[in-house]
């Protein structure tokens, strides 16, 4: 099935909807495979919030599975919409298929929780777990890594601004104990070449994005991207508008 298939053309912040485009655009992103949950499934997982046993999501769990073992355990799951991170031992970071059942079921009592109408949890993601160079963990969200991460702003693949993705206050929260200056710094090459990537993203999409890029053992990898309009912006910026 076209990992387009399920997504309205106006729905562009779900990974099923840009992943594609980006991936053919030769951007380096994390090998990446899209389950869709099936009715039975998400009828089981209801019941479950009502302490209910009804349906058998099992055929669903196997698939996620499946696709995990390709991927390769630990891996990083993940829904059309968010991981949770801040939840990362319990959500997004999956390190054997008998995790697989809890975590689905916290990633979607997440979507379902979240804002005032929730954000759907059809499609389901599971990526590679990049080899990250940790500056340090947030014990307060689940021993999360603490990464070199910057998100830019494009519009029509022009770079409107960048900034580090962690804001201090949410690393504090999150009891990360870590050189900020030095986890925000770019040196003029490092800053041209995310420049460069966000640019091509930006421009294989059109419009408006925001683009997520994250520093690893094998260089900068493009990890996330939303409609720039639904995205976190630093208050302050002249570009937030």
């Amino acid at each position: 099935m076209n990992a387009e298939a399920k997504v309205s053309p106006q729905d562009k912040t779900a990974l099923s909807y840009w992943f594609p485009i980006i991936q053919a655009a030769g951007l380096p992103v994390p090998k990446t495979k899209i389950v869709y949950i099936t009715d039975e499934a998400k009828k089981s997982i209801w019941a479950a919030f009502d302490g209910k046993d009804e349906g058998d999501p099992q055929p669903f769990f196997n698939q996620l599975a499946n696709a995990a073992t390709e991927i390769g355990f630990p891996c990083f799951l993940r829904t059309d919409y968010t991981s949770n991170k801040h939840q990362w031992e319990d959500t997004c970071y999956l390190k054997s298929a008998a995790d697989i059942p809890r975590h689905v079921f916290e990633l979607a009592e997440f979507s379902v929780c979240c804002d005032m109408i929730g954000i759907p949890w059809d499609a389901w993601v599971v990526r590679e777990l990049l080899p990250t160079i940790p500056f340090g963990t947030c014990p307060y969200y689940g021993n999360m890594p603490v990464c070199r991460e910057f998100r830019l702003f494009v519009d029509e693949g022009n770079v409107r601004c960048f900034h580090p993705y962690w804001p201090l206050d949410s690393l504090k929260q999150g009891g990360a104990k870590v050189n900020y200056t030095k986890l925000c710094r770019l040196n003029p090459t490092e800053e041209n070449n995310l420049k460069l990537l966000a640019s091509r993203a930006g421009q294989a999409l059109g419009g408006s994005w925001s683009i997520d890029i994250l520093e690893t053992k094998n260089g900068w990898y493009v990890t996330d991207l939303a409609e720039a309009y639904k995205s976190f912006h630093w208050e302050g910026c002249e570009k937030n508008l």
